[in-house]
């Protein structure tokens, strides 16, 4: 079974060349924006997506990145790293420190409390307000955004992030703190969760804190953070702590962008939700073992009584699922971060072997006979009623690009298709307009887009008749007809399994 679907796989294994492209260097936008709430010019950098259009309707979560004049180049190229497999594209925001007669004022702008009546200390409150009221309408309304935000943050920028998501839940979507400062004003955070964690709403928000290993943990308070979380965080609120070890404070920036996006798109994946057979007849009491190939999602869980998947539905374990006396299949991929599901379902039937038949007199392997029409249709028409203006033989030389037009025709194959081997048989059509696949005059497959569809059927060794029907209006034309024995290899049937009259 290993080598199924072989044939297949090219379909759902689809990595870009970018991923051995070099990364390019960030085209950074700077701009500002003047706060009323502040009281002074602030500066941003933003950072879009490569291909981003004004004129695209594509929209694009953001990414929203304090300690700009550190961090924007570092998150920047960390997340077109993590864009390959990981996560969406998104839309960067960064934000350098204000600095005023040469003093950095993040000591200012992070920190909730005042202390030792240091003036440049406590203006978190008005931060967030300016963050929410200020900036986030200001690039919603220039930008093509979801709505959906992260935050990064660390050291101070960690301290406020835990104190945004305490005070404005719901203003991030994720937050992504590394090494926070958790020891401020004698852990004034630390009680503040453990107050309010409880009465807030975190549903579908995913929380990221790393640490140093050993006593920085203790320093920063880490430690002591996590088992407050731990102990209160409620149902829906995707919360994990990392300690590394061998980092420094400023060294923790690198492994918690990159893992704390990966946790922030937990679920999702650049592959479209495919799977093989999409669909067909299972026999009683004898499983069919489906493959699932190309780079496997972490959260895709499955139910076959019909009803949609949750998370505390069965999960996929691997790339293999066992159907047994299965009639509905559904999947569903689960991501952490609302609006990147994918959902697929395959209908089966409880039947029973398609009978074989002996080779058809005077048929020969090596193709089948086809016949050739021209109009222009929608969709297939009823062949029946329709002269061929053309027949002939499609052997190994058969090309459809050859036919006397490349859009408004169709052709049907005919012949019989050889089966040396008892056992499930996957089938496929490939191609890029409408067709159809018959197998002793039942319907077993129609595909009515672009793409591939799938079927299974427990066949017997001998022969079969097969037609398949084939609709072309664009121009271009393409179709592939495939099939993947039980414990074969997969691929294009072969012309030497085609039977048909070459005379």
């Amino acid at each position: 079974m290993k080598k199924t679907v072989i044939l297949f796989s090219v379909l759902l294994v689809c990595l870009t060349s970018s991923a051995l492209a070099q990364l390019k260097s960030l085209n950074i936008i700077r701009d500002t924006i003047y706060s009323n709430i502040l009281k002074e010019k602030r500066a941003i950098e933003i950072v879009l997506p490569e291909g981003y259009s004004d004129t695209a309707a594509t929209k694009y979560d953001v990414i929203y990145i304090t300690d700009g004049e550190w961090n924007t180049q570092i998150v920047g190229n960390i997340e077109r790293f993590l864009e390959i497999q990981f996560m969406p594209a998104n839309i960067m925001v960064s934000l350098p420190n204000t600095m005023l007669q040469g003093q950095n004022m993040r000591g200012r702008d992070l920190t909730p409390t005042r202390t030792n009546g240091d003036p440049q200390t406590g203006g978190a409150a008005r931060y967030i307000a300016f963050i929410k009221t200020e900036l986030m309408p200001y690039i919603n309304k220039k930008y093509r955004t979801t709505g959906m935000n992260t935050y990064h943050g660390g050291s101070l920028g960690g301290l406020f992030g835990m104190y945004t998501l305490m005070k404005e839940p719901r203003l991030f979507q994720s937050y992504l703190l590394a090494d926070p400062s958790f020891w401020w004003d004698k852990d004034y955070l630390p009680k503040l969760v453990r107050d309010s964690i409880g009465k807030i709403d975190l549903n579908n928000t995913t929380l990221l804190i790393t640490g140093r290993e050993g006593e920085p943990a203790q320093e920063q308070r880490v430690n002591t953070m996590d088992s407050i979380i731990k102990k209160a965080a409620p149902a829906g609120f995707h919360y994990k702590l990392m300690l590394y070890n061998d980092e420094t404070h400023n060294s923790m920036i690198f492994r918690t962008v990159y893992d704390g996006l990966k946790l922030t798109y937990h679920g999702y994946s650049k592959q479209d939700l495919n799977f093989y057979p999409a669909g067909g007849v299972l026999l009683k009491d004898k499983p069919f073992k489906m493959r699932f190939q190309g780079d496997f999602v972490k959260e895709l869980h499955y139910t076959t009584d019909g009803s949609v998947p949750t998370m505390a539905s069965p999960k996929m374990a691997g790339n293999e699922l066992m159907l047994h006396n299965t009639t509905q299949l559904n999947l569903k991929e689960l991501t952490y971060r609302p609006g990147y599901e994918q959902q697929a379902s395959a209908n089966f039937s409880i039947g029973n072997t398609l009978p074989a038949g002996p080779q058809i007199k005077n048929f020969s392997p090596g193709g089948w006979n086809y016949a050739y029409y021209e109009g222009n249709w929608n969709t297939l028409p009823n062949f029946k009623n329709l002269k061929p203006l053309k027949k002939d033989w499609a052997g190994k030389d058969f090309d459809l690009s050859k036919l006397p037009k490349q859009q408004n025709f169709a052709c049907v194959f005919n012949g019989q298709l050889e089966i040396t081997q008892t056992g499930y048989y996957i089938f496929g059509l490939r191609g890029d307009c409408e067709s159809r696949i018959y197998i002793n005059n039942q319907l077993i497959l129609t595909q009515q887009t672009a793409g591939i569809k799938s079927y299974l059927l427990p066949l017997q060794k001998g022969f079969y008749t097969i037609r398949v029907e084939y609709l072309e209006k664009q121009g271009k034309p393409s179709l592939d007809i495939l099939y993947a024995p039980e414990n074969g290899n997969g691929g294009i049937i072969p012309m030497e399994l085609r039977y048909g009259d070459a005379k």
